[in-house]
């Protein structure tokens, strides 16, 4: 009666889990066992075989499912991926179909060979022949029970401390109905008396205060309910020390080492895990991986959430990765759009007028001088009149190239209007500046721009100035255009420098 009231709130307690898929196991064998425990009070009451069969009926409606279901719930919390729905059906069919041949057991004697009762003194006694489907029904039942305590065994090697607490404990309780099965197959306790219906009862015990503990029926499914939304997203479960209890398809590919894992073993150990997903990490971060499905660098938008229980405690973490590749590519587009000319490649006037409000800033704090080369395409108006507008849009976009070769890294150069285009080039004094304009001017004069089979050359008047702290942007401009439009008064496809005369009090003035 002991046995039979636990076993029922073994299974209040496991349909009161939210895992509906791996709790489905642990119910239909709580469900098993409660008619056997059932089936053996009503067979110890008995005194008459007809009774004791009737006993035996209900007990046989259970016993034959409790080894392979015992199987099963193990594979389901422990090594879940070997879990496969045909199983449980499996299971099923072969209990129905052992329960069906014991109801009819009169007719063929194939499972009890002979039924009586002998009086001990206390009760009524069922004595038993067993017959060859009694023997098969017990070479299923140990070798089910053999193959889950191998898993278990297998499991707590290889599992961290905390999943070997878990088997452990698990193991540890499911021995005592093992234990006490072969017992009474042998035929060793006194007065006839099968402890095993109560043994079962002590090692479900085990197992559930295992399952609770753990929270192994609850992560899951309440992770499941956060994450209807986003599965089409990378989903990974975790227990709250970060140990893993589940991956989604797509995060199994994105990391396949972790279909390996099981139980609960830290995520954090797993191959190329990134630094910044860890237990004190931030609640969401941005990494980049490579898909080893794709073989492509990809960016992943990773949030984590805890998971809370009915009770609002914390029983686990989740974490959802979202690939945010292709929204972070079209906002560097559109970033690149902004701030480029979109006929040469280079940056545009505004940008400039940015870049430079920034380096003039820079340089009056380290005191630092800027050198700025505004340079304008000699009679461009003949280019496009002799060959065509696209022609002229092709001399211009070959000459931004070719000043980008012979420019370095830090330098800026942007079209700045029509055909004029300014660079600006850090820590450069009067003398380098004009060397350096002097070059480039020998660049665009000596090179040959190919459009339609026909070679066009063009020649470009440079204006430069040097920029020093306490000088204005304005006065700037000022002063380049000036020098600008002394090179064209003095016969083009020359470098005229100019001197900036105005300026602006500094800060401190």
């Amino acid at each position: 009666m002991l046995a039979l009231v636990l076993n029922i709130g073994m299974l209040v307690f496991a349909f009161n889990r939210n895992d509906r898929v791996r709790v489905s196991n642990f119910v239909i064998l709580s469900s098993m066992i409660i008619f056997y425990v059932l089936g053996y009070f009503l067979e110890i009451r008995a005194t008459t075989v007809g009774e004791t069969m009737m006993a035996l009926r209900i007990e046989n409606i259970g016993i034959p499912s409790i080894a392979p279901f015992f199987l099963l719930t193990a594979l389901g919390f422990f090594r879940p991926r070997m879990l496969r729905p045909w199983m449980a059906i499996v299971g099923v069919v072969y209990g129905l179909l052992m329960a069906l041949i014991i109801s009819f057991n009169e007719l063929h004697l194939l499972y009890y060979s002979s039924v009586s009762m002998e009086y001990n003194g206390y009760y009524y006694v069922t004595v038993l022949g067993k017959g060859p489907l009694y023997i098969l029904q017990q070479v299923v039942a140990q070798s089910s029970m053999i193959m889950a305590y191998v898993l278990l065994i297998i499991r707590f090697i290889q599992g961290s401390d905390k999943l070997r607490a878990q088997v452990g404990l698990f193991t540890v309780g499911t021995l005592f109905g093992f234990a006490s099965n072969i017992l009474n197959f042998a035929g060793i306790f006194p007065l006839g008396i099968d402890m095993t219906p109560f043994a079962l009862t002590i090692g479900m015990l085990f197992c559930g205060i295992v399952l609770h503990q753990h929270k192994l029926m609850d992560i899951v499914p309440a992770a499941f309910d956060m994450a209807v939304e986003t599965m089409d997203d990378a989903l990974i479960v975790l227990d709250t020390d970060w140990g893993f209890i589940y991956c989604n398809q797509k995060a199994g590919r994105l990391y396949p080492d972790m279909r390996k894992y099981s139980g609960t073993e830290p995520i954090i150990q797993l191959p190329d895990w990134p630094d910044e997903l860890c237990p004190a990490g931030e609640a969401e971060c941005v990494f980049s991986i490579t898909d080893p499905s794709e073989g492509k660098t990809v960016l992943q938008h990773v949030v984590v959430e805890k998971i809370r229980g009915k009770n609002g405690a914390e029983i686990g973490v989740m974490l959802k990765f979202h690939d945010v590749t292709e929204i972070t590519q079209m906002l560097n587009r559109l970033e690149a759009q902004a701030i480029t000319d979109p006929l040469t490649g280079v940056y545009n006037r505004r940008h400039f007028d940015a870049v430079m409000e920034q380096h003039m800033a820079m340089s009056s704090r380290h005191n630092l001088s800027l050198g700025m080369l505004l340079l304008d395409i000699d009679h461009f108006k003949d280019v496009n009149d002799l060959h065509g507008h696209l022609a002229g849009d092709h001399v211009l976009r070959a000459m931004a190239q070719a000043l980008s070769v012979h420019l370095r890294s830090h330098d800026i150069l942007a079209r700045y209007g029509g055909e004029e285009f300014v660079v600006l080039s850090v820590g450069k004094e009067e003398a380098d500046l004009l060397l350096f304009a002097e070059r480039l001017r020998r660049v665009i004069e000596n090179e040959k721009f190919l459009f339609n089979g026909k070679v066009i050359t063009i020649t470009a008047s440079f204006g430069a100035v040097i920029i020093k702290a306490g000088h204005s942007y304005e006065s700037a401009m000022e002063s380049v255009d000036k020098a600008l439009y002394q090179a064209k008064n003095n016969g083009r496809n020359r470098v005229a420098l100019s001197v900036i005369e105005k300026e602006i009090e500094s800060e401190q003035e």
